[in-house]
C-alpha cells in the first residue's frame, strides 16, 4: 500500500531541479513511511525560504549574505527547498546562514485523501510553470499567484480535530543541529508576536518525530487567527543539512506518540508566562551538579557529572549567572566545590537547610533581578515543586535535561567578551556593596569617592553584537520595551538620516561595568528616541550625567527642550521613575513623550565623568 501523506506544500519557484541526490537510508525511509500511514489527516501549510535578520529591500544591497535566486529574491538554503525523489514528499533543505523555514496559517486539518489530492495538483502545476516556455517574469508572477492561492485556499472536506503539530527530521549530514518551533500571531492584537508559543527539537543523524500536543499551542495562540509557524536552527548554523517529512498539524491514529522519545519537551515551552531570556541558573548539589549525595560519600566521594561541566562552561560564556540553591552544610559543600575546582563560577549562593524558595528570592533581591528570569536545575521533584508553588514565574527542570538546555533559546545570547566577563563585574559590584556598608552609610560621599566614568561613543560595527545583546536582555531601564535586532542595529552605524546612535561605558575605583548603555537619539531635533541602561548602574547617578550631556547636545544644536520617548509595558516602571526624578513632565495624556528644558540644572550630575569620544576605536 502506497504512502498516503507524507507530503506537504512547498513554495513554487519557476526553475527546474527541485529533485535532490540526497539517499535517505532504507530504515530511515521506512519510519517515514509508518508514520505516513497513521494519519487521518493533516493541514496544508505552505513553506518557504525565510531570513531571521531580513531587513527587505534594503538587505539586497547591503547584506553580505545576499545570494540571489533565479527569481531574484534572497537564496536563504543552499539550493532552495529540494524534493527528493521518493514517494514521500520528503523536503531537502541546506541551511545558509539565517535562514529558516516558515509557513502561515490559520491551517485546518483536511482528511488524508483531500490532502493528497491538493498536493497532487499543487506538484502538477508547479512543474508545469517550471518547464513552460515563457519569459522568467511571467513564470515569476504565475508561481506568486499560485504560492498566494494555495496558501490560501483549503482542499474541499470536512476538516479534522488536530491532535497536534509533528515535525519529522533526518540530518543528512551525519551531526546533530537544534532547531527552534515557534508558533505566534500576527496582525492585531498580536503584532508584536506577544502571542508565541516557542520549543525546541533536535534534527539528528537518526529519523526523529518531534511532537506537540495541540492543546500546548492553543494556551498561548489564537490558532483561528492569522499566524505563522516557523523552524529555524539555533544560532549561528551554516549549511546543516536536514530531511524533513511531515512538519504540519496532524490527526494521528492511535494518538501522537513519539519514535525517539524527543516528542515531549524536556523544558515548558516558552509560552505567555515565560517569554523572556534565562539570567541566572541556579543549581543544586547533590546528584545534580555533582553524582553523590555529599553527607553520605564527604567531600573525596562526589564526582562532577560531565554534562554539568559543559553547562557549565555553556551558561558562563554568555552572561548567565550561575549561582547554588542546596540543603547541605555550607562549609563543607564549600570545600567540595573548591576541591572540584568549581566554586569560581557561582555567586551568590545560598546553602543552608532552609526551603529553595527563600534561597531564590534572597539570590533574586542580591542580584537585583525579576524571578521570572530565573532557572532551577534540581533532582528533586519536591523542591522543584516547593520552589513553584510560592515563585510561579520560576523555570525549573530536571538535570537530565541539560543537553536540552545548551542551545535552548532560553539562551540564546551571544558569546561576547561582554558576557564572559559577567561574573567580575558582579564580583566588583559585591566589593562596591561591601566597601559602601563598611563605611560611614553617606551614599552620595561614596559615589564620590568610586570616581564613577560614563565614555559615550558613537555605535560602531564592533559594538553591535554587545548592542543586541543588550537590548534582547534589558527591560526595566528599556525606555520604550522595543527589542533592536542585529540588522537594525548595523543600519544605524551607517546611518545617513538624521539620527544617532551612542553606545555608553562606565567604570569606577572597583573596575570596569563594561557597556552598559544605548542612545538612539536626534539631535537636531531635540529628540530621544531609545535608552537601554544596565540596571548595574542604577541609582549610582549616571542617569544624571547621561541626560545633562544630552541636553547640552541638543542645545548645541539650536533646541530649547529635550524631548525623551518612553513606551509604559509591565516591567520598565523604573524609567518613568527617572524620568520624573530628573525633573522632566509627561507631554501627552499617555506618558508617551516627557520633556525638560535643556537650560535646567541637573542635580548630581557632577557625580560621574563623562567623556565622548568622537570616533570609535577600531578593533
Amino acid at each position: 500500500m502506497p504512502p498516503r501523506g507524507g507530503r506537504s506544500m512547498i513554495e513554487t519557484l519557476p526553475t527546474k531541479g527541485l529533485l535532490s541526490a540526497t539517499i535517505v537510508p532504507a530504515d530511515v525511509l521506512g519510519q517515514f513511511a509508518d508514520f505516513s500511514q497513521r494519519l487521518l489527516g493533516r493541514s496544508l501549510i505552505v513553506w518557504g525560504e525565510h531570513c531571521t535578520e531580513c531587513a527587505y529591500p534594503d538587505c539586497y544591497s547591503r547584506c553580505a549574505y545576499y545570494t540571489p535566486r533565479p527569481d531574484l529574491h534572497c537564496r536563504r538554503f543552499e539550493d532552495g527547498i529540494q524534493r527528493l525523489a521518493v514517494d514521500l514528499g520528503l523536503k531537502h533543505v541546506r541551511f545558509r546562514r539565517w535562514g529558516k523555514l516558515e509557513g502561515a496559517g490559520p491551517a485546518p486539518v483536511v482528511p488524508i485523501q483531500a490532502a493528497a489530492a491538493a498536493e497532487g495538483r499543487d506538484k502538477r502545476l508547479s512543474d508545469l510553470i517550471a518547464v513552460a516556455p515563457a519569459p522568467f517574469p511571467l513564470k515569476r508572477q504565475a508561481a506568486w499567484r499560485w504560492n498566494r492561492t494555495k496558501g490560501r485556499r483549503a482542499p474541499a472536506g470536512s476538516a479534522l480535530r488536530a491532535d497536534g503539530f509533528v515535525v519529522e527530521t533526518w540530518a543528512a549530514d551525519g551531526r546533530s543541529h537544534p532547531f527552534t518551533l515557534t508558533v505566534l500571531n500576527v496582525g492585531a492584537p498580536g503584532e508584536d508576536g506577544s502571542r508565541m508559543f516557542q520549543t525546541r527539537f533536535d534534527a539528528r543523524p537518526t529519523y526523529g518525530r518531534f511532537t506537540t500536543p495541540l492543546t500546548a499551542i492553543a494556551a498561548c495562540v489564537d490558532l483561528h487567527a492569522p499566524f505563522l509557524v516557523q523552524i529555524e536552527p539555533v544560532g549561528e548554523v551554516s549549511n546543516a543539512s536536514v530531511v524533513f517529512g511531515t512538519c504540519d498539524f496532524v490527526a494521528v491514529g492511535g494518538g501522537l506518540g513519539d519514535a525517539d522519545g524527543s516528542g515531549s519537551p524536556a523544558l515548558p515551552p516558552l509560552g505567555q508566562t515565560a517569554q523572556g531570556p534565562v539570567k541566572v541558573v541556579v543549581w543544586d548539589l547533590d546528584d545534580t551538579l555533582w553524582s553523590g549525595v555529599l553527607a553520605d560519600v564527604g567531600v573525596e566521594g562526589v564526582r562532577l557529572r560531565p554534562q554539568s561541566v559543559s553547562a557549565l562552561r555553556y551558561f558562563d560564556e554568555r552572561g548567565i549567572i550561575q549561582t547554588i540553591a542546596s540543603k547541605n552544610d555550607a562549609d563543607e559543600a564549600r570545600a567540595a566545590l573548591d576541591e572540584l575546582g568549581v566554586a569560581d563560577f557561582f555567586l551568590c549562593s545560598q546553602i543552608h537547610w532552609g526551603p529553595k524558595s527563600l534561597s531564590l528570592a534572597a539570590q533574586a533581591r542580591a542580584l537585583d533581578l525579576g524571578l521570572d528570569a530565573f532557572l532551577l536545575i534540581d533532582d528533586q521533584p519536591f523542591e522543584r515543586g516547593e520552589v513553584v508553588a510560592v515563585h510561579p514565574q520560576v523555570r525549573v527542570c530536571d538535570p537530565g535535561a541539560l543537553s536540552d538546555l545548551m542551545g535552548h533559546p532560553w539562551f540564546d545570547a551571544p558569546a561576547t567578551t561582554e558576557s564572559r566577563n559577567r561574573r567580575a563585574l558582579y564580583r566588583a559590584e559585591a566589593a562596591r556593596v561591601e566597601a559602601l556598608e563598611s563605611g560611614a552609610g553617606d551614599y552620595e560621599q561614596f559615589l564620590r569617592s568610586a570616581s564613577l566614568r560614563l565614555l559615550v561613543r558613537p555605535l560602531s560595527q564592533e559594538d553591535v553584537e554587545r548592542a543586541y545583546e543588550l537590548s534582547q536582555r534589558t527591560n526595566q531601564l528599556n525606555f520604550t520595551g522595543r527589542k533592536y535586532g542585529r540588522v537594525e542595529l548595523r543600519r544605524l552605524v551607517c546611518s545617513a538620516d538624521a539620527r544617532r546612535a551612542f553606545t555608553l561605558r562606565c567604570e569606577d575605583r572597583f573596575g570596569d561595568y563594561g557597556l552598559i548603555g544605548l542612545v538612539v537619539c536626534e539631535p537636531s531635533l531635540g529628540r530621544v528616541h531609545e535608552v537601554f541602561l544596565s540596571c548595574r548602574v542604577q541609582r549610582k547617578r549616571v542617569e544624571h550625567a547621561l541626560f545633562s550631556w544630552l541636553s547640552a547636545l541638543v542645545r548645541a544644536e539650536g533646541c530649547s527642550t529635550l524631548c525623551v520617548a518612553h513606551v509604559p509595558t509591565a516591567r520598565n516602571r523604573a524609567a518613568s521613575d527617572i524620568l520624573a526624578s530628573l525633573g522632566f513632565k509627561s507631554a501627552d495624556p499617555e506618558g508617551l513623550r516627557w520633556t525638560r528644558p535643556v537650560e535646567a540644572a541637573h542635580p548630581d550630575d557632577a557625580i560621574v565623568a563623562v567623556t565622548f569620544e568622537a570616533i570609535a576605536p577600531a578593533a
